[in-house]
């Protein structure tokens, strides 16, 4: 008895999304499993494919795309990743290898050079990146902070710290929408 109500349920089941495709002929297919295409649809609606970073005064707004948004381009590696920063410094836009990343217990640490000048002291920006869950796709807000990591240059003997810190308070907001391929 269990077996018959199985087979009714699926060839119903299957008649039923034959027919939703718009076939004229309905053939039952056999019992399908619908669960990994759910959870698979359930991933993509909980995480974010883009993050929007501001500061409380909004001199400075960050993107980060953890998944660079199209067209690809030929050197990018598998999996790469988009940053684009507006503030005080300027205008820029990294990719792929010149967003370094890394996981810690604060979250993911994203990295970007600012000011390469060694000479002159180098300029990174580290933007902490806390775990989001989306719920039903909607869009998230959370705080988080970024620190401006400036180096000496190249200084003969001075005493003191080799780096000095600016740590930044911004508004984060986590959403999934349709990027370009």
């Amino acid at each position: 008895m269990k077996t018959n109500i199985s087979r009714l349920v699926a060839i119903t089941t299957s008649t039923f999304f034959v027919g939703m495709l718009g076939a004229s002929i309905c053939k039952p297919v056999g019992a399908v499993d619908f669960k990994p295409a759910q959870v698979a649809q359930a991933n993509r609606f909980n995480q974010a494919n883009q993050y929007t970073f501001t500061d409380p005064i909004r001199t400075t707004q960050i993107v980060f795309f953890p998944q660079a948004p199209g067209p690809v381009r030929v050197d990018d590696p598998p999996g790469a990743s988009q940053l684009t920063y507006q503030g005080p410094e300027g205008e820029f836009t990294f990719r792929g290898k010149a967003i370094r990343k890394q996981n810690s217990p604060l979250g993911l640490l994203i990295t970007v050079t600012l000011k390469p000048n060694a000479d002159q002291g180098q300029l990174q920006l580290t933007l902490v990146l806390p775990t989001v869950n989306l719920q039903n796709g909607q869009k998230q807000e959370f705080d988080t902070v970024a620190i401006k990591t400036r180096g000496l240059g190249f200084v003969v003997n001075r005493a003191g710290a080799e780096l000095t810190y600016l740590t930044l308070p911004f508004k984060g907001a986590a959403e999934s929408v349709i990027l370009p391929l």
